[in-house]
């Protein structure tokens, strides 16, 4: 089961990291590959993602919740795509004037192409978890 976690600074107070991250919207427009968004309700929303899997490209659909939020402190979350279920945390705590966020991404293959779908994840994973930081802190810091 892939993992990815990434654990980086933000100059901004924990109270404005959690106002951004706890955005649907927001939030998602900080995953990789993300084209859209529609927010269904408070806790679920529709994503469209575009997937790169080595020279083909492929658009996936992916509808999201919200498990669990403590403000501002974390939330728990979770992807389900045709093939693939992906678990995810976020984590804030104070760090003086900024806040240091821990985010980790849990991805899990179903189907007949489960094990090449986690081969493929196990590579990218790390890769896409310190793009959403580095978006994160761009759309925060700007």
């Amino acid at each position: 089961m892939p993992e990815g976690t990434v654990t980086f600074d933000v100059h901004v107070p924990q109270d404005r990291a959690w106002a951004f991250l706890s955005d649907m919207r927001k939030v998602g427009s900080c995953v990789p590959g993300v084209e859209s968004i529609e927010v269904i309700d408070e806790r679920r929303a529709k994503w469209v993602l575009k997937v790169k899997i080595g020279p083909l490209s492929q658009r996936i659909s992916v509808d999201t919740e919200t498990l669990e939020q403590t403000p501002p402190s974390r939330a728990r979350f979770k992807g389900v795509a045709d093939n693939l279920e992906m678990l995810g945390t976020i984590e804030l705590a104070p760090a003086g004037d900024s806040t240091h966020i821990t985010y980790t991404m849990v991805a899990t293959a179903k189907g007949p192409l489960a094990r090449v779908i986690d081969n493929m994840m196990k590579s990218r994973l790390k890769q896409q978890s310190e793009e959403f930081a580095a978006n994160v802190t761009k759309g925060l810091e700007g």
